[in-house]
């Protein structure tokens, strides 16, 4: 049995390409948020890695008392492995170059100065017995004799300096030092080549080029950072022996390497495909991150929790079936007091009650609470997750949740939503809940300010593969609302589905009693009729032809309106009632509408009712007292619409919305319904 195959063995998992998948100690057992992968260069030859809050180091010690990792012994003493190097004394240290043949054609003198400092000087025989400055040859390997008469599968190892090459050399390898190469590596062509930096910076940039280089001319090159060396030291101060650096070698050399995780093609020949499954089709798909955007006050978190409500109960949501399972709604929006009356009423509109509900609907509000941000972002752009991610994957397993809300993005974000790659990283972190937990999302997210159909910029709708949009869709009734798929990889994007705000519910005007649809159908009617005749009065009195409320008068308001286009279509009957109701609600009135200066006369007619509009022109307000308007019908002082109850319908408006909402008409007749969400 191999390493990985061992660890996932003793930890529940199982190997997945070249890792040991397992759950992370305390999470359930199809948890997959711990890993083990093989690294040469790592204590016990193993890396440990947790994306959902473990202990790398308790996870070791698990496997260790598991007898799959050997047990861990102190470390000797530093000076029982390699004295710290001693600064040089004065002096020089000679490194001669050797041809093929094995020449001396060149030296490399080191000079240590008294001040601590070095310099390297080149030099070459004379042919006398003596040196002269300068290299006088071509660049060569370090040591090259040995080199040429190593065999092709012993393995030739580089390092920063020609001092650590001899050291390499003593302990019976083939070394040669990474300084003063020629550009011609030919020499490692079919070999086998391990380089040692140096523990720094320039060292990883030295080995990475070096490496770069080599990989199209010898037959494997593999760098080798040696275990337990401080910043800045090398071989010289590595306190392992010849065999232990042996053994890293033939691990690093016969250990597979760590790569993506490849799909098996020969197992999906082997399968029959699967369609992408949903949880409620074709809007939301199963496992996946849906982000719902809109309007304040359009309805968006009652619509995630109705969904969610259908999901626990097994009820269908305005006629479509939805997956029956437990489901988590977690707002940062609302208290558990508007959680408490939202859900009620949900309830009563799908036929369940709270009672039902318990165990199989999970509720939390963060209202008021700090620190809900589930992913934070350091200076150079890495997200790290934060404790209320591991407390929402807690949450999520304890509850076996299986439909997620978020409500909403701009609590548990932190990040910058104009930035691509913050807003791809927190909803791969969602992913990974999907695929860990076989979790759906629902994030709720606003409009952006310019009204597009996603917050801040493109990069929350390219980073998600379904979004859902909920808007209003009758201005005549702004209890309609119309749910879309704005963005749609697994049905067709611009599928949609009508419906109405009704007592704190989402329904279908079908599925109303029938005294009910009619009245609200009425109301709408009205409501509609009244914005029509205000269109009209608007456009005449903009073209300066004044109308009348008087029947008998030429220029009798109904009768002028219905041969406008802005009447789209309605009859004189239906335009005097209107003329009426706006009458009655101080809407519109008889008043000044402009001074006539080729007649020196003021034009009154019918005006919408504005506070603080003249009665009569400046002019003409000098000269004598304003007339009463003429308006017998006028109801002096009522500005405030008539409300119709209808019959099962919300007595009142909904609790103040956390969201912004557009003023609502102050105009309209209407059935005191209304919402936010």
């Amino acid at each position: 049995m191999s390493q990985l195959a061992k660890i996932a063995a003793a930890m529940g998992g199982e190997v997945s390409g070249t890792r040991a998948m397992f759950p992370t100690p305390g999470h359930s057992k199809k948890d997959r948020g711990s890993w083990a992968s093989l690294a040469p260069t790592a204590p016990d030859g193993v890396l440990i890695h947790s994306e959902n809050g473990g202990d790398p180091l308790a996870i070791k010690d698990e496997l260790r008392a598991k007898g799959v990792l050997p047990k861990w012994e102190p470390s000797r003493p530093r000076t029982a492995l390699a004295p710290k190097r001693k600064p040089r004394e004065p002096g020089r240290t000679y490194f001669e170059f050797q041809d093929a043949d094995g020449v001396t054609v060149c030296r490399k003198v080191r000079i240590d100065k008294p001040d601590g400092s070095k310099t390297f000087q080149w030099q070459h025989p004379d042919g006398v017995g003596g040196w002269r400055a300068d290299r006088g040859c071509d660049p060569l390997p370090y040591r090259l004799p040995d080199i040429l008469a190593a065999a092709l599968d012993v393995p030739v190892y580089i390092a920063e300096g020609e001092q650590k090459a001899d050291k390499l050399a003593s302990w019976g390898f083939v070394a040669t030092s990474s300084k003063d190469l020629p550009g011609d590596l030919s020499v490692f062509a079919d070999r086998t080549v391990i380089i040692l930096p140096d523990n720094d910076k320039a060292g990883a940039r030295i080995a990475g080029s070096l490496q770069s280089k080599l990989d199209s001319v010898a037959a494997e090159c593999l760098i080798i950072e040696l275990p337990g060396l401080a910043e800045g030291e090398d071989i010289m101060e590595w306190g392992g022996t010849a065999d232990d650096l042996q053994a890293l070698a033939h691990r690093g050399l016969t250990e597979p390497v760590e790569t993506f995780e490849l799909a098996d093609l020969n197992l999906w020949a082997a399968t029959k495909p699967t369609p992408k499954t949903f949880l409620m089709a074709p809007f939301i798909p199963r496992e996946d991150v849906v982000i719902i955007t809109g309007d304040g006050g359009t309805n968006k978190s009652t619509l995630a929790l109705q969904i969610s409500a259908c999901a626990a109960a097994g009820r269908k949501f305005l006629g479509m079936d939805v997956i029956a399972g437990p489901a988590l709604y977690i707002t940062a929006e609302d208290d558990n007091r508007e959680n408490h009356w939202r859900l009620a009423k949900i309830a009563e509109a799908i036929g369940t009650t709270l009672h039902a509900l318990a165990g199989q609907l999970h509720i939390v509000s963060l209202r008021g609470r700090m620190n809900n941000e589930l992913a934070t972002f350091e200076h150079d752009g890495r997200m790290r997750s934060t404790p209320a991610y591991a407390l929402l994957r807690a949450t999520i397993v304890q509850t076996g949740a299986k439909l997620v809300t978020l409500d909403n993005v701009a609590h548990l974000f932190a990040g910058n939503e104009n930035d691509r790659s913050q807003v791809t990283a927190f909803i791969n972190l969602l992913y990974q809940l999907c695929g860990d937990l076989d979790v759906t999302v629902l994030l709720i997210a606003h409009r952006n300010k310019t009204g597009d159909s996603y917050s801040g910029s493109t990069a929350w709708l390219n980073a998600v593969r379904s979004q859902v949009l909920m808007e209003r869709s009758d201005d005549a009734d702004p209890d309609i609302r119309r749910m879309s798929l704005g963005k749609a990889n697994y049905a067709r994007a611009g599928e949609d589905i009508a419906f109405r705000w009704h007592d704190f519910a989402l329904v279908r005007d079908k599925d109303l009693p029938a005294d009910t649809a009619k009245e609200i159908a009425a109301v709408a009617r009205t409501n509609a009729d009244n914005a029509i005749f205000l269109a009209c009065l608007a456009e005449r009195n903009d073209q300066r032809r004044q109308v009348s409320e008087k029947p008998t008068a030429a220029n009798y308001a109904p009768k002028q309106f219905e041969v406008m286009p802005q009447a789209k279509g309605l009859n004189r009957k239906r335009l005097a009632d209107a003329m009426d109701r706006l009458y009655r609600i101080g809407a519109i009135e008889r008043g000044f509408l402009y001074r006539d200066t080729g007649e020196g006369k003021d034009i009154h007619g019918l005006r919408e009712a504005t506070p603080g509009q003249p009665e009569t022109s400046p002019e003409t307000s000098r000269k004598q007292q304003p007339e009463t308007s003429g308006n017998p019908q006028k109801t002096t002082g009522n500005t405030q619409p008539i409300y119709k109850y209808i019959p099962g319908a919300s007595l009142g408006a909904d609790a103040p919305s956390h969201e912004e909402e557009d003023d609502p008409d102050p105009f309209a007749v209407s059935s005191m319904s209304g919402g936010a969400g």
